[in-house]
């Protein structure tokens, strides 16, 4: 039996923080390992990687993207030449999963080609995370699906009729399911995070949702756990200043570090929907809440009439919304103006 990843890991550790150090090692170990510790210190769950062999999903005549264009060391090369000289083969993958076991960090790595997807189902990956450009690729998806492992799918560059095709594969082989939104551009825009969306994946999915987050902002990630996100993927390097077309898009370890403390404090301030008063505030109640008090000085046996109550702090008293139980009684001690009155200082 599979142990899911989704509930043991992720769900525990809610919100679940995804370093996706994805290419940005740019194929040294060395470099790999380092970001694998740094990412560790920073207070990640986990780190993730991308196995694919480039020649089988990237056509020799495959445009770049603006993004990929924007980087002058790789002007003159393809997009193809471009993620090869990134390119991990399975045994380097082996060894950088054990690399991070042996850290404490848990380690997933995203296939972006049927031969490297069953690879990493191969080597007993625990999960398999699905980029944003494979969400229209049936063939893959269903590969995937028949792994019956946990699937992590993010939804970049898709709409919702697609999305909705995407999860029904998942959903018909009973693969758990976690669903991020995501926009892909590296890095993106704020204003087009649409993170208001996770509320209509939960609801009409029924599933658990998360953000996968390229902005240069902490911000998305933020509100996408106030609405529910259980895991927050963002891409990561030990710094922007080394070649790579995803650096930009990249948070540092004290950006990562800030981002996981936020993302923790704003899961702490979401609490529940129910309604209570908190233990820090029992003691402010008896402080800053009001009693009835009375505006004049009043003898043993005098008729407590409307004209004689007021509202004041402390919150000891009779509590205001029992005015009406008071006026008309009877006073059964002598009370002095701006006293609090008690139950017992009132004839039943």
């Amino acid at each position: 039996m599979i142990d899911n990843f989704l509930e043991k890991n992720i769900l525990k550790s809610s919100p679940y923080i995804i370093a996706e150090i994805g290419i940005n090692h740019n194929g040294n170990l060395e470099l790999a390992k380092k970001m694998i510790i740094s990412a560790k210190k920073s207070g990640a769950n986990c780190v993730k990687f991308q196995k694919f062999v480039a020649d089988d999903y990237i056509s020799k005549y495959a445009g770049k993207a603006k993004y990929q264009s924007s980087y002058s060391k790789f002007k003159k090369k393809s997009q193809l030449e471009i993620i090869r000289e990134s390119q991990l083969d399975i045994n380097q993958i082996i060894y950088l999963k054990n690399f991070a076991k042996k850290n404490k960090i848990d380690f997933l790595c995203t296939p972006f080609e049927i031969g490297s997807l069953k690879e990493l189902i191969e080597i007993g990956m625990p999960a398999i995370k699905i980029s944003s450009d494979n969400v229209n690729n049936i063939l893959f998806l269903k590969e995937a699906s028949k792994s019956k492992l946990p699937i992590l799918l993010s939804t970049g560059m898709s709409t919702f009729c697609e999305v909705k095709k995407a999860v029904s594969i998942f959903k018909k082989n009973q693969n758990p399911l976690l669903l991020f939104q995501c926009t892909s551009n590296y890095p993106s825009n704020i204003k087009n995070s649409n993170v208001a969306v996770l509320s209509k994946f939960k609801n009409f999915f029924n599933c658990q949702v998360g953000l996968s987050d390229h902005t240069n902002s902490i911000v998305p990630a933020i509100i996408a756990v106030s609405l529910g996100a259980v895991a927050i993927e963002k891409h990561f390097t030990i710094s922007r200043k080394l070649p790579g077309i995803d650096q930009k898009a990249s948070l540092e370890p004290h950006e990562l570090k800030l981002l996981i403390t936020k993302c923790k404090e704003a899961k702490l301030a979401l609490g529940t929907d129910e309604k209570k008063v908190t233990k820090e505030e029992k003691n402010t109640i008896n402080a800053a809440r009001r009693s009835i008090v009375l505006n004049v000085d009043l003898e043993k046996g005098m008729i407590i009439k409307k004209g004689m109550i007021e509202i004041k702090r402390p919150g000891t008293g009779i509590s205001p919304d029992n005015y009406k139980k008071i006026v008309g009684k009877k006073l059964l001690f002598n009370k002095k103006k701006d006293q609090i009155l008690q139950w017992r200082d009132i004839q039943k």
